[in-house]
């Protein structure tokens, strides 16, 4: 069985190991450094074992069997003090395990009565093969590379997109973002399959085809240059270096990991730049809307303002959302708000003459 690598299906694989090559009749304690796996099989089991749409159903349904096979005692106990070995990605090597779920110890899927119509009816479209675009399938292999190469992960599809949802991009942008993977705009290779249309394909001040890693990165016209300049100066007023973008990486703004020396999350720093380059591409996107489609020339200055009125919209924004009790769960708390946007050398006056806010 091929799993996604991740923190979970480690721990999962490993307990499934230990229990084939344990016998079944003598007491067991698992340590684990997280309440993951007590979680799982002791606190809310049912909630697992009932959850086809989990991509660790099958293991999960095959460690309940093993543990209901034994007659020896299991015990799951949270020990912080049990350190994962660090290991380098060119030294993880795939191992084969027998998910298959032993039936006399654990019935195949769920009672009819655990389930609801919601989830019957979203197991019912998992079921449907529905082809992906290539374009899709280039962009999400875009952004898991370049993520890799620049932070050394390996995001899952579903991780990629669910990056796109992420609360910490305005609603406007994650549709653009999301349009942007699929590759629906109108622009570049579109315009090859119109007839006598085939001359908008391309980009008029550079003669090469108008795409959107050419628009964001590429175009000589006033714009994306000055937006990513403004973007690495910023950044630098709290960060010593900024990332080489690439498409991808735009694409993937949201999976960046950036940690400290010890290696703990630096989770403000991870929203900074989620929002600085989600914010960024898409005002160059409007930016080249407003030049081809309604013919204005905008002046360094002029597009140099607009960027720091977007930035200082995106610190508004995170102030509105510290009001937990308006937005609940989408709400973010104050700390993370000040740790983000706040430092003291940080002001908006370095940027533009007419930036305000920070």
């Amino acid at each position: 069985m091929v799993m996604q690598p991740s923190f979970h299906t480690a721990l999962l694989g490993g307990l499934l190991h230990s229990l084939q090559n344990v016998p079944n009749s003598v007491p067991a304690t698992i340590l684990c450094p997280s309440t993951f796996l007590r979680s799982v099989f002791v606190t809310n089991r049912n909630d697992h074992e009932n959850n086809p749409l989990d991509p660790n159903f099958r293991i999960i349904k095959s460690i309940i069997a093993h543990l209901q096979e034994r007659s020896g005692r299991t015990y799951f106990k949270v020990d912080k003090s049990t350190a994962l070995p660090s290991i380098h990605k060119s030294n993880y090597s795939p191992i084969s395990l027998d998910v298959q779920p032993d039936l006399m110890f654990c019935s195949p899927g769920i009672p009819l009565n655990m389930g609801s119509q919601r989830l019957f009816t979203k197991i019912i479209v998992k079921l449907k093969r529905h082809s992906s675009r290539k374009s899709t399938i280039s962009n999400l292999d875009r952004a898991r590379c370049c993520v890799n190469d620049e932070f050394d992960l390996y995001p899952s599809d579903s991780t990629i997109w669910k990056s796109l949802r992420s609360t910490d991009i305005n609603r406007l942008t994650r549709n653009f973002l999301w349009k942007c993977m699929h590759e629906t705009f109108h622009v570049g290779t579109f315009w090859d399959n119109v007839p006598h249309l085939e001359h908008l394909g391309n980009c008029p001040t550079c003669t090469v085809p108008d795409t959107m890693e050419h628009i964001a990165l590429e175009c000589n016209v006033p714009g994306q240059k000055i937006i990513w300049n403004l973007c690495e100066k910023i950044w630098n007023l709290r960060y010593p270096l900024w990332p080489k973008l690439h498409w991808g990486l735009i694409l993937g703004c949201g999976l960046p990991r950036f940690r400290t020396n010890k290696g703990n999350r630096l989770r403000a720093k991870e929203r900074f730049f989620t929002i600085l380059v989600s914010a960024s591409i898409h005002l160059i996107w409007k930016l080249r809307n407003e030049r081809v489609l309604e013919g204005k020339n905008l002046t360094d200055t002029e597009i140099e303002n607009r960027w720091i009125s977007m930035i200082n919209s995106a610190l508004k924004r995170d102030q509105t959302l510290t009001n937990k009790a308006r937005f609940g769960s989408l709400g973010k708390t104050k700390q993370i708000v000040l740790e983000t946007w706040s430092t003291p050398n940080m002001r908006c006056r370095t940027i533009g003459r007419k930036a305000r806010g920070f």
